[in-house]
């Protein structure tokens, strides 16, 4: 905070004076925004004003704000429009962080619960800037922010209902569908714009549809998990009858026919889930099943290598395509596998079974873990002569 302030300073009045019918305190300083290179001298009411807002935006525990506040309100009675206009026009320039002080200051000189919600826009503009940025780190930031933003809302003006139907949009976007649903909920349970209830409840029913649509899926999928195949099948031809473009239906049915060996049917119901969904691992290795399964082992490693680039963080796929590899003895291609799959998890037991299947067959010992080092050009050259010179 003390380096937003550091431009400002504090000046004495020799005597009361007055704003309009305002009386200004002798004994209270008042803060004046500084340029670089300018005297205090030579400040005027406007570098007042910009000290003042400097003050209500960044230090609102300053045991004088109260009175800083009315002193602004005296000076520029049209403040507030004045700040929110320079906000919008800012935002529309992307000069985010500066609109960010003006909407701060807002917030603080009014205290409404709609300032909370413009920060919130301005947060989400801010979050999706980023993330065209590839600039990940600040997005998230900025998205935590904007939630932080929301519930400091709720929990300051709990009758206020469109902080729930931001809160219950921001769920949504990040596909928690349950609390979107409850939050939409609790929109509908103060709002007194009945349009808007409407146009919520109608929200409300799909989200309902959607979280029993899941609850189909996740019976399914427990069918699975307790090696019951074949009712797993039963269930998404149900759900499918009703629902024909979900890529996880037809991945789970894919899935329980491989464990049928209904290898056929099963590659179709995964290359579906594909078109659906084109980038899930998991799917990628249940083809790779299927393909060796019927034979076709290139095909099969094909698939792995695409779940392992899908997927950078699981050793699973690579120690598939390592026992493959060592099936068709291509031992330099399998120790590729189990190098690269060393590196993500060197205690993954798959792993450690699979090296211990490619010592057996190959006769050579696997020992500490390969590693690369990416080293500059000059270090380069640095190390190159200091080999000359040995």
């Amino acid at each position: 905070m003390q380096s937003k302030l550091e431009n400002i300073r504090y000046i004495n009045l020799s005597e009361t004076r007055k704003i309009g019918d305002f009386v200004l305190e002798k004994d209270i300083a008042l803060p004046v925004s500084v340029e670089d290179g300018k005297d205090v001298k030579d400040l005027d009411l406007n570098s007042l004003a910009a000290g003042l807002i400097k003050l209500c935006t960044y230090d609102k525990e300053n045991k004088n704000f109260e009175y800083y506040k009315n002193v602004l309100f005296a000076l520029r009675p049209d403040v507030v429009t004045d700040l929110n206009l320079a906000a919008q026009a800012k935002m529309k320039s992307k000069d985010y962080q500066f609109a960010e002080e003006l909407l701060v200051a807002v917030k603080n000189l009014v205290g409404k619960p709609e300032c909370y919600i413009n920060l919130a826009v301005l947060y989400a503009e801010m979050t999706v800037f980023y993330h065209k940025k590839n600039d990940d780190v600040s997005a998230d930031m900025y998205d935590d922010i904007l939630m932080s933003t929301l519930r400091e809302c709720e929990n300051l003006f709990p009758d206020y209902a469109p902080v729930y139907n931001e809160i219950s949009a921001y769920h949504m976007r990040h596909g928690d569908i349950e609390s979107s649903r409850d939050y939409l909920d609790k929109f509908i349970s103060v709002s007194k714009d009945a349009k808007a209830k409407k146009d919520a409840q109608d929200m409300l029913k799909k989200l309902n549809d959607m979280l029993g649509t899941r609850d189909e899926l996740m019976f399914a999928y427990d069918k699975m998990m307790m090696n019951m195949p074949e009712d797993a099948v039963e269930a998404i031809d149900r759900y499918l009858s009703k629902h024909e473009s979900c890529w996880e239906a037809y991945f789970i049915r894919g899935w329980a026919r491989r464990v049928l060996e209904q290898y056929d049917s099963a590659q179709k119901d995964l290359l579906e889930s594909l078109r659906l969904e084109s980038k899930n691992a998991e799917v990628y290795n249940e083809l790779s099943i299927c393909a060796r399964e019927c034979g076709n082992t290139d095909l099969a490693k094909s698939y792995l290598e695409i779940a392992s680039d899908l997927d950078e963080e699981s050793a699973v796929y690579l120690t598939n395509l390592a026992f493959l590899h060592l099936m068709d003895n291509e031992y330099e291609e399998s120790r590729e596998a189990i190098e690269r799959a060393r590196q993500i998890d060197p205690e993954d037991p798959q792993l450690v079974y699979i090296i211990k299947q490619y010592e057996e067959k190959t006769g050579d010992k696997v020992g500490a873990i390969i590693s690369e080092e990416v080293v500059s050009d000059e270090d380069f050259d640095t190390l190159r002569k200091k080999g000359e010179e040995l």
